[in-house]
């Protein structure tokens, strides 16, 4: 649709104004010949000019062809004349010269702005970016130079061309363009644009060439014509329903329609399946609909005016007013709809009565009748009440056979007759819940005849009911003048119990010992019950005959994981006996417990607390084995273990002031993945300790804190490994005096401390000036692991010899270092010994 406030269309009204101007005029005029008078103007049928009811002819290029109004502006030669057929050989006559008046008058072309935005390339093929009056434009020569921006260029006018309009739709800036990258759209739209107006065939080898070129030569058209083919619908009935005749939406497939249906109208789209009604619906170029209502509907319905949903796509070109620089093109889009059309049909009110009657059959009484309204044409199909209630009275339909038909143009009566009769219902319920536990028994009696019933046995599953009572009607007699109830009712155990694990763990005795019970749970009823609530079962657990703990449940609180204690009243150091659990103080009725798994039984250990003593003398390593858990399930048992275990060293034989390692490498397993923490102290005497040194006294000795050098875990399934190192306490050695200091010394700044220190390493030193002999050494530990275990690794120091000989050395020829008097002025006479420095010599100076 062109756009009113466009150029062209002034152009347009500016032409219509004059001819009408000139044709008023006319007729005034004296020097007019009488027979060239203007008796009408205007256009015809066909869209053609015509003047005095004969058709205007105008030159394009230089020959005639019929006139339009729009073609006289957009291609029409300049300064021509318009005649008709009589005067196209002659073309002397006034009427030439009359509208030779007007066609000079052209419309003024309005500026037209050019930008040029640079040049734009992709994939090595550059183009210009160009704008027209703001508008995003192509070049459409691309042999020619491209403008500089504030051209001159005449009047963009319409370009009536389907693949440029299809180009510029899908193309760069269109309405579907297909290009997500600015520079490849604008490159391709652009060589895309420069084929179809110059033959020119570069950039076939970009992505999406061959896309947008067969959008352009196969894309569907942009036309936005809509009608349909039939627009006054006529109606009949069929089935059940009015409907109207069949319409096509003849417009291309993407232009639509838009109908508002109203309540009690369904709009039924045959082509899609979509049906609409009360609401708006939307019709699509080449869809077929049809109108339905009800039988009952008596509806005109008209949409009015119907106006096309397309917009207009009008492709524009713009020409260089001099000079050699290319032809440039855009797309202008209107939204106003200049098509329209419209749609028709009329429902009228099609329905007759049909009247059903209940009649007793022995007294031909009208029980109850209702009144229906159906469509004429629709089947009906009516069938007896199930029963009819008059006071104390029921009635049963004699048969249940249905009365169908098809709705004429006359109302019907249909009749169903009843027979007085009396029912026999016999319910089954479960006591607890008051639900149907088994279907419920009916049949029919008529007055006098006898009836008798007795409570079945009713199975479910793996129970069978217990039966508890019967209520309602007797279970036996003659019908009377009212229907039979009887009520039987049943129960069942509230919830399937059974033991599934008994767990006992070790523990120190003083604690009690940790249990848990794990059992299965089945209910039978929703845990809403209230029996739920009220019954209750104890879990008790058993040593031998005696009862050390239990705890009472409610079926409902009854958990499927109990932990409970042994008491410490029961146990002792390193206790084991042999404990059950059971279920006890319950209703067998209630609940249901299979024999087997009635109650589990396992040994329960209490802590063992041993000392375990051990000497490199005996053996290569001290180990333990420890249960830490048993376990018993219906079918299997087990018993859970922790394991210790760390070698043996002996200590090698020393001279005086010399240190030694003392190392634990423990080892420890926790079946149940239980972790352990140490503690170790290394025990010596009192007088091996130098008394720099700060060591907790016991008794005659004194103990090192060991410290841990070393720790690792991991985990063996449910089995917990762990590796841990501990290490005498690291000592520093003052050089000259041999005196000791620990690092918490030295990092405190010992006043003591007057020399160079030595690492000592993590060693054990004795006094220089110790006795010699043998002395007892101990490495103790706390207690550890579940069983708390200590351990106490005796091993003997022997001091054989000293670190400085004296006179009275009975080892002088195994002491390290022998002692010689010297002048005290002058102690090296023959020069200093090996490997001393002057730093020494002033030490020895200046004692």
């Amino acid at each position: 649709m062109m756009n009113k406030n466009s150029p062209v269309w002034s152009n347009k009204y500016l032409a219509v104004i004059l001819l009408l101007l000139l044709c008023a005029l006319l007729p005034q005029n004296n020097a007019l010949k009488t027979n060239v008078g203007i008796e009408s103007f205007g256009v015809n049928s066909e869209g053609f000019l015509e003047l005095n009811g004969e058709v205007l002819y105008m030159l394009v290029d230089g020959k005639r062809e019929k006139a339009t109004m729009e073609g006289l502006i957009r291609k029409g030669d300049a300064d021509q004349v318009l005649l008709v057929e009589s005067d196209i050989q002659t073309e002397n006559s006034f009427v030439p010269r009359l509208f030779s008046f007007f066609m000079p008058i052209s419309a003024r072309a309005a500026d037209v702005k050019i930008e040029y935005k640079g040049a734009i390339s992709f994939r090595g093929s550059v183009v210009g970016d160009f704008r027209v009056n703001g508008l995003q434009a192509f070049c459409f020569q691309h042999s020619k130079q491209s403008p500089p921006t504030g051209s001159k260029y005449k009047e963009a006018t319409p370009y009536d061309n389907a693949k440029v309009q299809r180009a510029l739709y899908y193309g760069w800036g269109g309405e579907e363009n297909i290009f997500k990258n600015k520079n490849e759209g604008i490159v391709t739209t652009s060589l895309i644009l420069d084929r179809i107006y110059s033959g020119g065939d570069s950039g076939k080898n970009l992505p999406k060439y061959d896309r947008l070129w067969d959008l352009v030569v196969n894309g569907e058209s942009l036309n936005s014509d809509v009608d349909f083919s039939l627009k006054n619908l006529s109606v009949s009935v069929k089935g059940n329903k009015q409907i109207s005749q069949s319409t096509t939406l003849k417009a291309i497939q993407k232009n639509s329609v838009e109908l508002n249906v109203p309540k009690g109208i369904t709009v039924v789209n045959e082509t899609t399946g979509k049906k609409v009604t009360g609401s708006k619906a939307r019709v699509y170029g080449g869809e077929k609909i049809h109108l339905e209502a009800g039988l009952d509907k008596a509806l005109a319905f008209t949409t009015g005016k119907l106006k096309s949903d397309m917009k207009t796509f009008q492709p524009m070109i713009t020409k260089p007013q001099s000079g050699n620089t290319q032809v440039l093109g855009f797309i202008k889009v209107w939204d106003d709809p200049v098509k329209y059309t419209s749609l028709s049909a009329k429902f009228e009110v099609r329905q007759k009565k049909i009247n059903v009657q209940h009649i007793d059959k022995y007294s031909g009484e009208v029980l109850e009748k209702e009144s229906y309204t159906r469509n004429i044409g629709s089947a009906y199909s009516f069938e007896p009440k199930t029963s009819i209630s008059k006071g104390v009275e029921k009635f049963i339909p004699v048969d249940q056979k249905k009365k169908t038909g098809t709705l004429g143009n006359e109302d019907v009566t249909i009749k169903f007759y009843y027979n007085l009769e009396r029912n026999v219902t016999v319910n089954y319920y479960d006591n607890r819940t008051g639900d149907k536990i088994k279907a419920t028994k009916k049949y029919k009696k008529v007055r006098g005849e006898k009836y008798t019933e007795k409570h079945p046995t009713i199975k479910d599953g793996e129970y069978t009911y217990r039966y508890v009572k019967a209520t309602g009607d007797k279970e036996s007699g003659t019908i009377g003048g009212k229907n039979i109830v009887i009520n039987y009712h049943y129960d069942k155990p509230l919830a399937k119990l059974s033991f599934d694990k008994l767990q006992i763990y070790t523990a120190q005795w003083e604690k009690g010992l940790p249990v848990k019970v794990y059992l299965s749970k089945e209910l039978n009823y929703k845990s809403s019950l209230k029996d739920m609530t009220d019954k209750k079962i104890a879990v008790a657990l058993y040593r031998g005959t005696k009862k050390v703990t239990s705890k009472t449940y409610t079926a409902k609180e009854l958990p499927k994981k109990i932990n409970m204690t042994i008491p410490a009243k029961y146990l002792k150091v390193n206790d084991k006996a042999l404990y059950a659990v059971k279920f006890t103080g319950f209703d067998k009725r209630d609940f249901k417990i299979d024999a087997a798994a009635s109650e589990l039984s396992t040994d329960g250990y209490a802590a063992s607390e041993k000392t375990i003593k051990a000497s490199s003398s005996n053996g290569k390593e001290l180990s333990y084995k420890g249960v830490v858990m048993t376990e018993k399930t219906p079918t299997t048992g087990k018993v859970y273990y922790e394991t210790l275990t760390f070698p043996l060293a002996k200590i090698e034989k020393k001279k005086t002031g010399y240190g030694f390692e003392r190392k634990v490498n423990l080892h420890y397993e926790n079946e149940i993945g239980g972790s352990i923490k140490p503690s170790f102290d290394f025990e010596v005497p009192k007088r091996l300790v130098d008394s720099y040194l700060m060591y907790k006294k016991s008794g005659d000795g004194s103990l090192i804190t060991m410290e841990q050098t070393k720790a690792t875990n991991k985990k063996q399934g449910e089995t917990s490994i762990y590796d841990v190192v501990y290490e005498l306490p690291h000592i520093n050695v003052e050089r000259h005096t041999g005196n000791l200091f620990s690092d918490e010394q030295v990092e405190s700044k010992d006043k003591r401390i007057s020399y160079e220190l030595v690492d000592g390493g993590r060693k054990f030193y004795s006094p220089i000036w110790s006795d010699l002999g043998n002395y007892e050494t101990k490495i103790k530990s706390k207690p550890m692991g579940v069983n708390l275990i200590k351990t106490e690794v005796t091993e003997q120091l022997e001091l054989y010899a000293s670190m400085y000989a004296h006179m009275d050395s009975k080892t002088i020829n195994q002491d390290e270092v022998l002692l010689k008097p010297v002048y005290a002025d002058n102690p090296f006479p023959n020069g200093l010994p090996e490997g001393w420095t002057k730093k020494d010599l002033d030490w020895v100076m200046s004692r």
